[in-house]
């Protein structure tokens, strides 16, 4: 189960990272947009922390994409065919965000 926490951490701040790349935004202008600190923000980013789902929707507008631009690295992957992309079950996400909140909880 650890295992399967850490990669969505790592995937989710990967794509994260990517969006904010290819949008020419600052990670510290991203944090402070989102309420957090640049520290917090490269933890999310190099996946060694979380994310709440209130985070992720407040990051998804400041970079105007979708949740599942975030999480579902296969979206990215895939923008030349869209045909392939997969299809997310938000339960599944929710239940990820869910995880990854309890994780962050704990620690």
């Amino acid at each position: 189960m650890k295992y399967m926490e850490d990669r969505v951490c790592a995937n989710v701040g990967s794509n994260i990272k990517k969006i904010r790349v290819q949008r020419g935004i600052s990670q510290i202008k991203l944090a402070k947009c989102v309420g957090i600190s640049q520290t917090h923000m490269s933890n999310i980013e190099n996946g060694h922390t979380g994310i709440s789902l209130w985070t992720a929707v407040k990051i998804s507008r400041v970079l105007e994409c979708s949740i599942d631009q975030i999480v579902d690295d296969m979206q990215n992957k895939n923008d030349k065919n869209k045909a392939n992309n997969v299809i997310i079950d938000f339960e599944m996400l929710i239940d990820a965000l869910k995880l990854i909140a309890l994780k962050n909880t704990l620690y």
